[in-house]
């Protein structure tokens, strides 16, 4: 009686904590995207799968209360966290979906503040927005088409959820905006704000971070093309994003300049952990000279001094890269005929001197990734 009372019990606990994970149900149709979600930042945003966000959280003074306020974007699964009914705690939605499918298809509108901007989600049930530039306009619904006289059924859209191509936020990019946006302090301090400038379906966040790829994104039907999910400036994208980035060199007499042109509709390297870089170095015979790097940050503090976020109360220095800004950056070493400058841009996710001081030991946070090269000989 009592194994069978257990068995029982296991079983309740078992199915609520499957009901609690909203992506279940979703990659039963969407495989493809569900395995590149996977590997997003939005599948890995937790404390307990981001090392970076853990240790910025360890020393938040926040974490003696237990009080997690960064919940709204890098946890908004958890429901029951949101709400209060529970602390944070390890759990199965914060380790494989703390922001599901569902957080980022039930943005409805952005309620933006000074302080943060904030997601307003839908209160329809099974209600997803999503964008097609064929079927902008039109809501989908399941319907059941029944012919000869019973015997086939024909069926059209998704039994599991209505499908929503009228909301322009989907189009435009403001959908993210909700989160990626802009975020001060206590203090009312501008931690970062990446100034987002948002064109239109041609040119938007989810035109550089989300480009069609190869493959159906429902396996009800071959659609032949979907949205890339595995959306992260740090495993893939970086190879599209270059297409933002134009790099250019101009001789002078005694050195040459680097010019570096963001297309993109935001600044670059806004993030105070965030370290961007301008390498450059020369191909001369079988010498290779490697030049200093140029650095690209926000530094902020407090007194003079660099603090943590929550203490910092304005900036120290701003060398970021603005939206649609051509930098100019000079060299004084002179080229001679025949050298080849190899130029690269790219950025470290922390800042190699910060993650030392933080005890972050993931090298892939601190590896530099290049987002942009170009290679100049000169004749």
């Amino acid at each position: 009686m009592k194994k069978i009372l257990l068995s029982s019990l296991l079983y309740i606990l078992s199915t609520q904590i499957i009901s609690a994970l909203e992506n279940t149900t979703c990659k039963t149709c969407h495989p493809k995207i569900y395995r590149e979600y996977q590997h997003s930042i939005h599948a890995n945003s937790s404390i307990y799968k981001d090392s970076l966000h853990k240790a910025i959280w360890d020393r938040h003074p926040d974490k003696k209360k237990n009080i997690y306020k960064c919940v709204k974007c890098h946890t908004p699964s958890d429901h029951d966290l949101i709400s209060g009914k529970s602390k944070l705690t390890d759990n199965p939605i914060q380790q494989t979906e703390p922001i599901s499918c569902q957080a980022c298809h039930q943005i409805e509108s952005i309620e933006k503040h000074a302080k943060a901007n904030k997601n307003i989600f839908t209160n329809k049930k099974k209600y997803f927005f999503s964008a097609d530039a064929k079927k902008k306009g039109e809501k989908v619904v399941f319907k059941e088409e029944k012919s000869l006289f019973g015997l086939l059924t024909k069926t059209s859209g998704s039994p599991y959820h209505t499908i929503d191509y009228s909301n322009e936020n989907y189009y435009n990019g403001e959908s993210c905006m909700g989160c990626h946006a802009h975020k001060q302090g206590g203090n009312g301090f501008t931690i970062c704000d990446l100034e987002v400038k948002q064109g239109n379906a041609k040119e938007s966040c989810i035109s550089c971070h989300m480009p069609k790829q190869p493959g159906t994104f429902v396996n009800l039907k071959n659609t032949q093309t979907h949205a890339f999910h595995g959306i992260s400036i740090h495993n893939g994208t970086p190879t599209h994003l270059s297409k933002s980035i134009k790099l250019n060199l101009k001789t002078q007499d005694k050195g040459f300049t680097v010019s570096i042109h963001n297309k993109a509709t935001h600044a670059l390297f806004v993030h105070p952990l965030r370290l961007g870089q301008l390498k450059v170095s020369i191909e001369r015979g079988k010498d290779h000279i490697v030049l200093k790097p140029t650095p690209f940050h926000r530094v902020i503090g407090k007194a003079g001094k660099p603090t943590m976020p929550w203490l910092a109360d304005t900036v120290l220095k701003d060398t970021t890269i603005k939206a649609d800004e051509i930098r100019i950056v000079q060299f004084d070493t002179a080229l001679q005929k025949g050298d080849t400058v190899i130029i690269e841009l790219g950025y470290h996710l922390a800042n190699p001197k910060m993650a030392a001081k933080l005890g972050i030991k993931d090298k892939r946070l601190t590896e530099f990734t290049r987002l942009a090269q170009k290679r100049v000989t000169i004749e």
